[in-house]
Order: C-alpha cells, then sequence, then structure tokens
C-alpha cells in the first residue's frame, strides 16, 4: 500500500496544473504525474521558508527550518536570529541517570540536523498513495503498536529508523562521482518528533519541510491526546500550498484496523496568513 501509486476512479474531474482531478479536488494519477515541474523551484524553497517564519513570528517564537528535495538533497536550512543551536535527544520517560549510552540525553545536536532529519522522513515515508508526517512515524516505529499498548507487536516500520545510520547493510558508501544522486542518507536517521511534513505537487510528493522550535528531540508516547506543539504548527504553516492532499494523509489510512496519525496541529489554528507571507 505504501509504494502503489493513486488510482484514477470514475468521477467528474477537472484540471489543476495539467493533471486531472477528481471530485473531491484531489489530483487523480495513475502513477505518471511527475514531469519537470514537479520539482521545488527556488521560489517553492523560499516561499515554504518564508510562511515557516511568518508563523513563528506569529507565535512569538524562533525557529529552525529545513527543506530537501525527494531524495534527501538539502535545498535549504533557514535558522532565525536567536534559535536554538542544539535539542537534546530524549526517547523516553525514564530519568538521565538511569540511561546510558547512545544519544539519550545527549544536548549536542545541532537543530539544524534535527530538522534536516524531520524533512526527510515526511519525503521518504510517502508516496503518491499515502502522505506521513513525522508524527505518524513515531507512532509506527516504537516498540508496541500503538505506542503504550503492551503485548503488542511492534510498530509496522519498528526499527526503521537504524536503516538511516552509516552502518546499515541498505544504506550504501557512494563514489565521489555517485555523491550528489541520492536518496541521501538522514543526519539522524528517521524522525519520530513531530514537525516534519512531505511536500507535494498534483498529488506528486516532491520533497518535506522540517521544524525545530523546542529543544527536546523525541517521540510521542501517547497517541490518544491532542498535543499543542509549535515545532508541528510551524511546519505545518511552512507547507502551505505544498501540503499533502488529505485524501492521502496518514489519519486516512489503516493499518490493522488502528487509524495512524498526521497532525494534531490544525490549518485553523494558525496564526499566520500562510497564502500570503512576507
Amino acid at each position: 500500500a505504501l509504494v502503489t501509486s493513486c488510482g484514477g476512479s470514475g468521477s467528474s474531474s477537472s484540471s489543476v496544473n495539467g493533471s486531472a482531478t477528481g471530485s473531491s479536488g484531489s489530483p487523480v494519477c495513475d502513477g505518471s504525474c511527475v514531469n519537470a515541474s514537479s520539482f521545488l523551484s527556488t521560489g517553492d524553497v523560499e516561499a515554504v521558508i518564508a510562511r515557516g517564519v511568518a508563523e513563528a513570528q506569529a507565535r512569538g517564537v524562533k525557529a529552525t527550518i529545513a527543506v530537501v528535495d525527494r531524495v534527501g538533497n538539502v535545498l535549504a536550512v533557514f535558522r532565525m536570529s536567536g534559535a536554538l543551536e542544539n535539542v537534546t535527544m530524549r526517547t523516553s520517560d525514564v530519568s538521565a541517570s538511569a540511561l546510558s549510552g547512545g544519544l539519550e540525553n545527549v544536548e549536542v545536536i545541532p537543530a539544524t540536523m534535527a530538522a534536516i532529519a524531520k524533512a526527510v522522513t515526511g519525503a521518504y515515508l510517502s508516496s503518491e498513495g499515502n502522505a506521513f508526517s513525522t508524527r505518524t512515524a513515531s507512532q509506527i516505529i516504537q516498540s508496541h503498536f500503538n505506542p503504550g499498548e503492551l503485548l503488542t507487536p511492534g510498530g509496522p516500520l519498528f526499527g526503521v529508523q537504524f536503516s538511516q545510520l552509516p552502518c546499515s547493510d541498505v544504506s550504501a558508501r557512494f563514489t565521489p562521482a555517485e555523491a550528489d544522486v541520492g536518496p541521501k542518507r538522514s543526519p539522524l536517521g528517521l524522525a519520530g518528533d513531530p514537525g516534519g511534513f512531505p511536500l507535494y505537487r498534483s498529488g506528486t510528493p516532491v520533497g518535506g519541510v522540517g521544524v525545530v522550535v523546542d529543544s527536546v528531540y523525541g517521540i510521542d508516547r501517547n497517541v490518544l491526546d491532542v498535543d499543542n506543539d509549535t515545532d508541528e504548527a510551524v511546519a505545518l504553516a511552512a507547507a502551505g500550498s505544498l501540503s499533502a492532499p488529505e485524501d492521502r494523509r496518514a489519519d486516512r489510512i489503516t493499518a490493522d484496523g488502528k487509524t495512524l496519525r498526521f497532525s494534531d496541529a490544525r490549518s485553523e489554528d494558525l496564526r499566520s496568513r500562510v497564502d500570503s507571507p512576507p
């Protein structure tokens, strides 16, 4: 289901940016929606950053915003003046004194790397058939599915974040001639910290955006509540017109009879004008 492109339908259709659209306004693709205009332009990237900065300013916070293309090439990283330089890795509620090894509670992880990892996650886990965010990733990579439900198996993508590490048998060690082709490794593996979304054009995934505002880089242990997450709100605003089609988003998809998560932030709760950022 994750790699299947969106199928056509018999509903009425019109045209948006040269692609047919169904009655819901979502593109009707046969897997061949990609063309030269599908890639992110300089203007697209600047607009993503401008929308994110405007939302951060409206909330009185400082953000680091990263934009990547479909295969993980970093197109831009923008760090607002006064934004955090580093974040703390925290994946559990256990006290720091009870933990050792790994990156748990390490406080020297650059916020820029965390933002890039979030953007890469949104780009890599999405397709023409599904749109997954870092909140979705958090739900499906933990040791139980759903998180917090004991005596249940691991998530559908349990442990997939380690596939991005240099020691993985999946990641190749590129020669200089191949280094710019992609897909690229994420600097911190795949992210489960809310604040990363895929970017779409005409139903085709074209990249991802990741945002870091707060100092904790972790996962969501409770999928039953609704979080007021500033990283996620700023990232949602940044995506703007390149947001994932609603009928592809994770909250329209079930796994093992359980609804997936996409975003606790809502467009109606944004505090800036995403249609006309400065």
